[in-house]
C-alpha cells in the first residue's frame, strides 16, 4: 500500500479485511462446538457471562433477533443446563439470565479455544506491529461507540 491511495481505497481495503479475517476466525472458532451450540448460542454465552447482558430484550437488541427468538434459545439452553432464569431483585416482573454450571464449562473451551486461535496469528508478528494493531483498533472502538452515543436511535 503506497501514498498514492485515496481514503476510499484504504476504507474499501479496510472493509475487505477485516470481512476476510472474520470468516476466517468464525470458521476457525465454530468447529469446536459446532455440534453443541450454534454460533448464536455461543454468542449469548458471550453476552451473558462478559459482557452484562441480563435480559432477553438486550440480548435481542445486541444479537439483532426477535424477543421471541431469544426466548427460544434461552429455553433450550434451560434445558441443557447452559443458562438458567432467576427473578430481578430489583424487578420482580423480569427475569435475568444466568450461566448454568455447563454453561460456565463450555465458556471456559470457548476461552481457551479463542486464545489459542488468536495466539497462533499474533504470536507471529512483531511487537511494534502489534502496539499498531491495538492502538488502531482502540481507536476504531472509541470511534464506533461515540458515534452510536451520538446517533439518536
Amino acid at each position: 500500500m503506497g501514498c498514492f491511495m485515496d481514503i476510499h481505497e484504504v476504507i474499501s481495503d479496510i472493509e475487505e479485511r477485516v470481512f476476510d479475517i472474520s470468516l476466517i476466525l468464525n470458521r476457525e472458532f465454530g468447529t469446536e462446538y459446532e455440534n453443541c451450540l450454534s454460533s448464536n448460542q455461543q454468542l449469548m454465552l458471550i453476552l451473558v457471562a462478559k459482557k452484562g447482558v441480563k435480559h432477553v430484550k438486550d440480548l435481542a437488541y445486541h444479537m439483532n433477533v426477535s424477543a421471541s427468538a431469544i426466548s427460544q434459545m434461552v429455553a433450550k439452553l434451560e434445558q441443557l443446563d447452559i443458562i438458567y432464569r432467576e427473578i430481578d431483585e430489583s424487578n420482580r416482573r423480569s427475569t435475568i439470565l444466568r450461566l448454568g454450571s455447563k454453561g460456565k464449562d463450555i465458556l471456559a473451551m470457548m476461552d481457551e479455544n479463542r486464545s489459542e486461535i488468536i495466539n497462533k496469528y499474533l504470536s507471529k508478528m512483531s511487537e511494534k506491529d502489534l502496539i499498531e494493531v491495538m492502538d488502531a483498533f482502540r481507536k476504531l472502538h472509541e470511534t464506533i461507540i461515540e458515534t452510536e452515543k451520538g446517533d439518536p436511535e
